[in-house]
């Protein structure tokens, strides 16, 4: 098959360009991580200068993709003027962060993403929502470009896919991204290695934040609306980062009856960062659209500024009715 236009331009990017900055949205998750960390190391093989910066630690159950702790999140000037800026799983530009900030007028903007509501911000627009995962597009950009999927890089986009898929449990998998991540394991990624450490090991400071996070679990709107809250109280208890409250959103929906679940953490500066998630015909980029947020279908989120409490209960009653009526 042969590439679509944009991705023939982004190929070009890649082959005519030298330096380049890859970025993601705010506080990265795997898909993010394993989407830029293969991009990167993808370029560096074909001498280019890359640089991975982000607003947002790496969570520490991915920090074993980042070994060599290649990606940064220090907002300090660029030793290098990029010409590329590839924005990653990125609907809207400025969620990019103080990022934002760095990117040099003459830059071009390559936006690469999988979210239906995407702004098409960039000089070059890849999106494609039927797409499982960035790491996915990442994928198919480096075989069209005859890039080599080396152990590494595939591991980064195996990676990438399981995220944002659950493991090949959430609505958005496709046959097309199982097929890609077999490819993958053909290459080198390791499956069970690459789950253990994503799903089924943690740090004990995460374990212990996450047992104070489940603790704060209620339920609104007759039990149809399950939450919880991350604050700033309960990561300094635990001795972790906010960065470990990653995924803990998932516990949400597992009470039953559940059809939405939230949970709310405190970012600082006065901001909560609200993650949804939902089933059974609950769309959660819409309800997130009320706040100026977006995502999937399945899973979306939005920043409020307010106290946590207020938050939780304005948001919980303007949850109600959008059930209530859908």
């Amino acid at each position: 098959m042969n590439p679509s236009p944009e991705i023939k331009q982004i190929l070009e990017l890649l082959t005519d360009k030298l330096r380049f900055l890859i970025t993601s949205h705010k506080d990265p998750d795997g898909d993010s991580i394993g989407s830029q960390l293969g991009l990167f190391h993808a370029l560096k093989s074909r001498g280019k200068e890359v640089l991975v910066i982000n607003q947002g630690a790496v969570p520490e159950k991915y920090a074993f993709l980042d070994a060599d702790q290649t990606i940064s999140y220090s907002n300090a000037p660029l030793p290098i003027e990029p010409e590329v800026v590839i924005v990653l799983e990125c609907p809207v530009l400025d969620r990019i962060g103080f990022v934002r900030e760095l990117i040099p007028q003459s830059a071009t903007v390559v936006n690469i993403d999988h979210h239906i509501d995407n702004q098409n911000y960039g000089h070059v627009n890849l999106v494609d929502a039927k797409s499982c995962a960035v790491g996915e597009l990442i994928y198919i950009i480096l075989s069209d470009g005859g890039y080599e999927l080396t152990p590494l890089i595939a591991k980064n986009l195996y990676a990438a896919v399981i995220c944002d898929t659950g493991n090949f449990r959430f609505a958005s998998t496709t046959a097309r991204g199982m097929k890609i991540a077999a490819t993958l394991v053909e290459h080198g990624a390791d499956p069970k290695a690459i789950f253990d450490q994503i799903f089924s090991k943690s740090s004990a400071a995460t374990l212990r934040l996450l047992g104070y996070t489940l603790a704060t679990l209620g339920t609104a709107a007759g039990g149809r609306i399950g939450y919880m809250t991350v604050t700033s109280d309960i990561v300094d208890k635990a001795r972790a980062r906010i960065e470990d409250s990653e995924g803990f959103v998932d516990y949400s929906l597992a009470v039953a009856d559940v059809r939405m679940g939230m949970l709310f953490k405190e970012t600082g500066n006065g901001e909560i960062k609200v993650s949804i998630r939902s089933q059974n015909g609950i769309d959660a980029a819409s309800f997130a659209k009320k706040y100026d947020g977006g995502g999937h279908v399945n899973a979306a989120g939005f920043t409020i500024k307010g106290r946590i409490n207020d938050v939780v209960r304005e948001v919980l009653s303007e949850a109600e009715g959008y059930i209530d009526a859908s």
